[in-house]
Order: C-alpha cells, then structure tokens, then sequence
C-alpha cells in the first residue's frame, strides 16, 4: 500500500479479548484492494482478531480505525447449517444479501438444500455468498476448511475474481491453498 493512501481498515495498539485481553497490542494497516493472509500456530488469535474487528470480540485498547462508510464481511471458521426449516442456497444468498453468483459450480448448488450439501460444498457455498456481498473489506477465517481438491479449485477461482477494489483478511494454516490465492503471508507474530 503506497504510503499517501489511507488504509481501508487500520489497527493501531490493538488489544483484543473476550473477558481480558488475550491478544496484542498489535498494528495492521489493510489498503483499498490489498490482500493479505495472517498465518501462524493454533490458538494464536488470528480468529480472534477477526471477530474483534467485526465486534464479536472485544477490544480492550489501541484503535481501530475504517474509511468512513466502509463495510466489512466475515467467513467464521466454522458455522453450523440452519437446520430448523429445509434452506436451499438461494434462499441463503438471499439472507445474506448476497448477488447471484456467476460461477458454474455455486450455480449448480444454488436450488439444492443446506441440510443436502457436503461439508465441502457448504464451505463453497459460505465462501461465495460472502465474497458476492459488496463489502469493502472481506475477512476470511479459513476458507479452506472442508473443502476437497475439486472443491477447493472453485473457491480459488472465486477468490481470484474479486473486483480489484475489495480489501482481503483471510487466516489460513493450509499452505497450498494460501499459494493457489497468490496472496501474501504476514506471520501474525510480525504484527505484535
């Protein structure tokens, strides 16, 4: 990100947690249209990073700073299906306020039902509607989870589409998909 532009979403002196503060302080600047991976062990808060900055988490100090009129859209690591009335994928598009999709493999998923799907298919699915939403800044708890070879090809194409402008947060432990997206890794520990 050049230097004179001001970053899209920004966190200075971040401190995040639920009951205490469990992560930080830590500084990240995310520019208009940049991509960038968090990477590090388990239980280090990339996830929790990520919850913080849509308010499922708190923040305990530092700021946390966006352009104004900014939207942002989170893929969590895990969500559980709506299993208590038979959703199909376009109603869950809908739900969400999500475009119709362009890509052949979510088309196909599109008129059958959430409780019918694989997991790896529900990923793909979670993954889409996320990124056809017109949020400015998308962040991505690893998308990659569940998702098979053919899958996980999908999801890549679906990444590699995004307009230019859309700004990616995107956590991942799996290395070859983080190298199918082509976006940079930054260890999370590099940001403390």
């Amino acid at each position: 990100m050049p230097q004179s532009a001001r970053p899209v979403l920004s966190c200075t002196g971040v401190r995040v947690g639920f009951d205490r503060p469990l992560l930080g302080p830590l500084d990240l600047r995310l520019g208009r249209g940049e991509r960038m991976v968090l990477t590090g062990p388990n239980g280090a808060g990339k996830s929790l990073l990520l919850r913080a900055l849509i308010g499922q988490a708190r923040v305990f100090g530092g700021r946390v700073d966006r352009l104004p009129r900014t939207t942002t859209c989170l893929l969590a690591q895990e969500h559980p299906r709506p299993a208590l009335w038979p959703l199909s994928g376009q109603d869950w598009f809908r739900a969400l306020g999500a475009g119709a999709p362009a890509h052949g493999p979510v088309r196909e998923l599109l008129p059958h039902r959430l409780d019918r799907l694989s997991g790896g298919q529900w990923q793909l699915l979670r993954l889409a509607a996320v990124l056809h939403t017109s949020a400015d800044v998308l962040l991505l708890d690893e998308p990659a989870n569940h998702l098979d070879a053919e899958v996980r090809d999908s999801a890549l194409g679906l990444l590699q589409s995004l307009p230019p402008q859309t700004a990616v947060l995107m956590t991942s432990h799996d290395t070859d998909f983080l190298a199918g997206t082509g976006f940079p890794a930054v260890p999370l520990a590099e940001l403390l």
